[in-house]
């Protein structure tokens, strides 16, 4: 029995030691393990440190450059300035001439001779062109001749009436045929004389439309003859601008054609009946035209001049940005824009009056306006003059290469 129990105590001292040894080579690698991990720590805060510095740079680097400030836009000026604008109705129509003529001739025949040509000036009753007139000549020989038998055969019968040896019948008879014959030798001349075309007013040729050996008839059209001296434009105006209009009105007449030139014009009449159709009523200019440089024909704009304002301050339309049907332009105040809401008043296809209450000589900006926002900063580069601040029509602007960039 006692050794029973101590070969029981043996085992279970065994079993101890067994667990007593495996406990301590746990906590071993439990011990190496932390090392391990430890010297991974330092690592990950060694690359963790090295990334916050390159961080640290980029922000100083960055923090350095928003020192600066953003780079200023280039931009170009004008300055405010005073000037005439006007408040007008603006039309299109064709230009015309107050006298233009299609020429025709009066007789048949075939033309032989042609006197004129295209652009050329004429004058009244000079000559255009020569029908044959062999057969006119003819016509009006054998008239005269007839008219001159009817004479002598009357002169017989007044003779005879007076000896009341012819009835009154027989002599009213007599007188008639003799009446007839003058008539008939009177045409026969005037044919004679019709063989040559003359030109019915003074003006230029606009068109020639006959050849040499044509065969006309009096249905055929020769010529176009047109005055230019005296050109018009017709508007059609709508009933509610009546009361704005009356007899030498200022207009002025432009044209595409020749762009920047405007022509001086006056209403010379204005029709008193206002179509039920369309609601308008006609008013027709006189272009004065010196020099000649607008044919009939083309196509111009009308603008009757209804009021206008002197020493205005003016900017150029070029200046202004649209946002929501409100127009806007921008200032230059110490190289820093301000944006300024348009107050207007008269405008026209050049230029525009402000009611802002701005200073003369304010510097307008009036190219890179579309880059810049309120506060932005500037860099004048250039200043543009315009004609119309002189007084002129056109524009004058030194050449200046512009690049423009945005904050």
């Amino acid at each position: 029995m006692k050794s029973f129990f101590a070969l029981f105590f043996v085992i279970l001292l065994s079993i101890a030691l067994v667990f007593s040894s495996c406990s301590t080579s746990d906590a071993n690698a439990s011990g190496g393990d932390e090392s391990t991990t430890e010297v991974s720590s330092d690592s990950s805060d060694e690359e963790d440190s090295g990334t916050s510095s390159k961080s640290k740079k980029k922000r100083g680097s960055k923090d350095e450059s928003e020192e600066d400030g953003p780079k200023a836009v280039p931009v170009e000026i004008t300055t405010l300035t005073e000037g005439t604008i006007s408040s007008f109705l603006l039309y299109s129509s064709t230009l015309e001439t107050e006298q233009t003529v299609d020429v025709f001739s009066r007789i048949g025949g075939l033309v032989e001779a042609i006197y004129v040509e295209e652009s050329q000036k004429v004058r009244k009753g000079q000559r255009l062109v020569q029908i044959e007139k062999d057969e006119y000549d003819l016509a009006e020989q054998r008239a005269r001749v007839e008219y001159e038998q009817q004479k002598q055969d009357f002169a017989r019968f007044q003779k005879l009436q007076e000896q009341d040896l012819l009835s009154q019948k027989e002599f009213d008879a007599a007188e008639l045929t003799l009446k007839q014959a003058e008539i008939a030798w009177k045409q026969a001349a005037l044919n004679l004389e019709y063989t040559t075309v003359t030109a019915p007013i003074s003006g230029v040729i606009g068109d020639r439309l006959v050849r040499l050996g044509d065969r006309i008839q009096p249905t055929t059209q020769l010529f176009t003859i047109a005055n230019l001296d005296e050109k018009i434009v017709k508007v059609f105006v709508p009933q509610n601008e009546f009361p704005k209009c009356y007899n030498d009105q200022p207009a002025v007449v432009t044209t595409d054609v020749l762009p920047g030139k405007k022509f001086k014009a006056h209403v010379k009449r204005i029709s008193p009946i206002i179509d039920p159709q369309s609601g308008t009523f006609k008013v027709t200019l006189a272009v004065k035209d010196v020099e000649n440089r607008i044919r009939p024909g083309m196509f111009v704009n009308a603008q009757l001049i209804v009021d206008t304002h002197d020493d205005a301050p003016l900017i150029p339309k070029a200046a202004l940005l649209y946002e929501n049907e409100r127009s806007y332009f921008f200032i230059a105040e110490n190289d820093t824009a301000r944006k300024v809401e348009l107050k207007k008043g008269f405008e026209d296809a050049e230029k525009v009056e402000i009611l802002n209450e701005l200073k003369l000589g304010t510097q307008v900006i009036v190219l890179g306006q579309n880059a810049l926002k309120d506060g932005s900063r500037v860099k004048i580069i250039n200043e543009k003059k315009y004609a119309w601040q002189n007084g002129a029509s056109e524009e004058i602007s030194s050449v200046t290469t512009v690049a423009v960039s945005r904050n």
